[in-house]
């Protein structure tokens, strides 16, 4: 189920990657050619970068595919690696779960405020980027707490090794 979820969220998040280019792409022939870029093409990108970054937070932890440094921890024991990962999660789960918090907070006072986009000529809603932010902390924090409590579910780091000599076969 959190697959699917994870695909559905990625692939828009490919969308509105593609929909951003389109708005970039338009404004600067626009620009260049007719002297009238996209209204608000710039804020449009901002708003849709937000997307971009915070929808498929779950999926990149899946695939943990997020930053590690391990130049201390591959040395140690496999079980004080697993708690190390575990501590992570829980350290993790926490602080982002309180990110939502304060970030759904601040959605829902951009709604009932009906907030506009700072010097939008548009004047696009800021709510609907804003309430963005807390779903991709919230279903990053459901992955983690299923990595946390299931931990057989956690996808194996690969190290830089085993990536290159997987690539160098496979070419």
């Amino acid at each position: 189920m959190m697959d699917r979820v994870d695909q559905v969220l990625v692939w828009l998040s490919q969308a509105l990657l593609a929909a951003m280019v389109g708005i970039t792409f338009v404004s600067v022939v626009g620009r260049s050619f007719f002297r009238s870029p996209v209204p608000d093409d710039l804020l449009l990108s901002e708003m849709l970068m937000v997307a971009i970054v915070f929808v498929p937070l779950s999926y990149v932890q899946s695939i943990r595919a997020h930053i590690e440094v391990t130049v201390l921890t591959d040395h140690l024991p496999h079980w004080l690696q697993e708690t190390l990962v575990s501590l992570g999660l829980i350290i993790g789960i926490v602080m982002f779960a309180w990110m939502a918090w304060l970030s759904a907070g601040k959605a829902w006072e951009s709604y009932e405020w009906g907030e506009i986009a700072y010097a939008s000529t548009l004047e696009l809603p800021e709510w609907p980027v804003r309430a963005l932010i807390p779903l991709g902390l919230i279903w990053w924090c459901v992955r983690m707490l299923i990595q946390l409590l299931m931990p057989w579910n956690r996808e194996p780091p690969e190290s830089e090794v085993e990536r290159t000599l997987r690539e160098s076969e496979d070419a």
